[in-house]
C-alpha cells in the first residue's frame, strides 16, 4: 500500500470518526431536546391551577415581592387563600399580604404582585436577590402548589411589580402626598372660619 493511499484512508477514517463524535453531542438523557423549554426567568407548575413565571423581586428595603401568573383550570370559581414561603432548607420566611382576596375565575389569567392591592404578597426579609425559595400557593378548592422560585434584583424589567421602588410604591407615595396636601388645604380653609365663629 502506498503512503498516499494510507494517508487518504487515515484522513477518511478521521473524518468519519469526527462526524460520528460531533453528531452524538445532542443525544443522550441530558440532551437539551429532552428538557422543558422555559423562556422566562420564573418557575412554572401546571395542574388543577397553573402557576406561571413565579419569582420574587427584591426591594430596596430588604423585602421581596412575589410575582406570578395564576390560571384556574377548574370549572368553578375559587380563590387564592394564602401564600407561604420557606428557604430551600425549610426555614419559614414571614409573608405580609393585603386583606383583599384573589378570586380565580376559570380559564382567566390572574397576575399576582402587580400594582393592584389584591394579590400583593411580600416576603418581609430573608429573600435576597440570587437565592431560590420555596413558594406554596394555597387555594380554596384545589391542591396547594409548591414551586422553587428565584429571587431577582429589581431592574427596569420588573418595574411593574409592586413593592418598594416599583410602580405600586410610586403610586402609593403619590396618593399619600396628595392626601397630605388635601388635608393641609382643608385645615387652611377651616382655620379662618373657626376663628370668626369664636369671636
Amino acid at each position: 500500500m502506498t503512503s498516499v493511499r494510507r494517508r487518504a484512508l487515515a484522513a477518511a477514517a478521521l473524518a468519519m470518526t469526527a462526524g460520528l463524535t460531533l453528531s452524538a453531542c445532542g443525544t443522550g438523557f441530558g440532551a437539551q431536546t429532552n428538557k422543558v423549554y422555559q423562556p422566562a426567568v420564573g418557575a412554572n407548575a401546571r395542574g388543577e391551577v397553573d402557576v406561571l413565571n413565579a419569582l420574587l423581586v427584591a426591594n430596596a428595603d430588604g423585602s421581596a415581592t412575589i410575582s406570578a401568573g395564576v390560571v384556574n383550570n377548574g370549572d368553578q370559581e375559587q380563590s387564592l387563600s394564602s401564600v407561604t414561603v420557606t428557604t430551600l432548607d425549610d426555614q419559614e420566611l414571614e409573608v405580609a399580604s393585603t386583606d383583599k382576596p384573589v378570586t380565580l375565575t376559570p380559564d382567566v389569567f390572574n397576575a399576582i404582585g402587580g400594582a393592584s392591592d389584591a394579590g400583593r404578597f411580600r416576603v418581609v426579609k430573608g429573600a435576597d436577590a440570587g437565592l431560590y425559595v420555596k413558594v406554596t400557593f394555597t387555594f380554596s378548592d384545589s391542591s396547594p402548589v409548591t414551586i422553587e422560585a428565584p429571587v431577582v434584583a429589581r431592574t427596569a424589567e420588573y418595574e411593574s411589580i409592586g413593592g418598594v421602588n416599583g410602580i405600586a410604591a410610586d403610586e402609593a407615595a403619590d396618593k399619600a402626598a396628595q392626601a397630605e396636601s388635601d388635608a393641609a388645604g382643608a385645615e387652611a380653609e377651616q382655620g379662618p372660619t373657626e376663628q370668626a365663629n369664636d369671636q
